[in-house]
């Protein structure tokens, strides 16, 4: 399977709101919000790498071959959550209708499409081609300043404000600093880094470990 971005996000975005960044760290300025600004979108970067797929939302493009030795109970369509099946066109039967389309099953949650209840209850073999949007939309602020929550699931942007919280109190301190104490003559211990975690705090790899590629749909 191919899948192809028709229209998903060119620029970098927040998975966060910066209002929550500031709850969470005690700030009632606007003097750090640039620096704010920049650690959300460097802990956005981090999850998405982190998370190894495609999330936001976006019109995408699958392009499915069925081997002509097997039919398949089911299609499962390359990003998720799906929103909306725009286009299905099939090699040998031409393009579904728009009423075909609506009799689909789909598992939006997974992406997951069995045959219309009319029809064959097998995908025949063939090449399809199914145009979509999926993908989730993240927290912003609408144009009367009001947060706008979005579609993003709060573990995904729990992570993201662990990791910009990481690394705003990192900047002043070793990196590998877990704890320190003034007391007595003083002791120090290091956090050891986690290998496969992408530069993350483990506890938002906790939260992100369902969202990963390959995790179950």
């Amino acid at each position: 399977m191919r899948t192809i971005s028709v229209s998903a996000p060119a620029q970098p975005v927040a998975l966060a709101l910066r209002d929550s960044l500031k709850v969470d760290l005690g700030i009632t300025d606007d003097s750090q919000d640039d620096r704010l600004d920049g650690l959300l979108l460097d802990a956005s970067s981090l999850v998405l790498d982190y998370i190894g797929r495609p999330i936001l939302n976006g019109v995408w493009r699958d392009v499915i071959e069925i081997r002509p030795d097997e039919q398949r109970l089911s299609i499962m369509l390359g990003i998720y959550p799906v929103t909306k099946i725009m286009a299905f066109v099939s090699h040998h039967g031409g393009a579904l209708t728009p009423d075909q389309i609506g009799d689909l099953d789909l598992m939006a949650g997974s992406g997951i499409v069995y045959p219309p209840a009319t029809g064959p209850a097998l995908w025949s073999p063939g090449r399809y081609v199914v145009t979509y949007q999926a993908g989730y939309t993240p927290p912003a602020r609408g144009g009367d300043g009001l947060p706008q929550e979005g579609t993003l699931p709060r573990g995904i942007s729990a992570a993201v404000l662990l990791a910009a919280k990481a690394a705003w109190h990192a900047a002043d301190r070793d990196p590998l600093l877990r704890s320190e104490s003034e007391q007595g003559t003083g002791s120090s211990s290091w956090a050891a880094t986690v290998a496969g975690s992408g530069g993350l705090p483990q506890a938002a790899v906790d939260r992100l470990a369902s969202y990963r590629a390959g995790g179950v749909r």
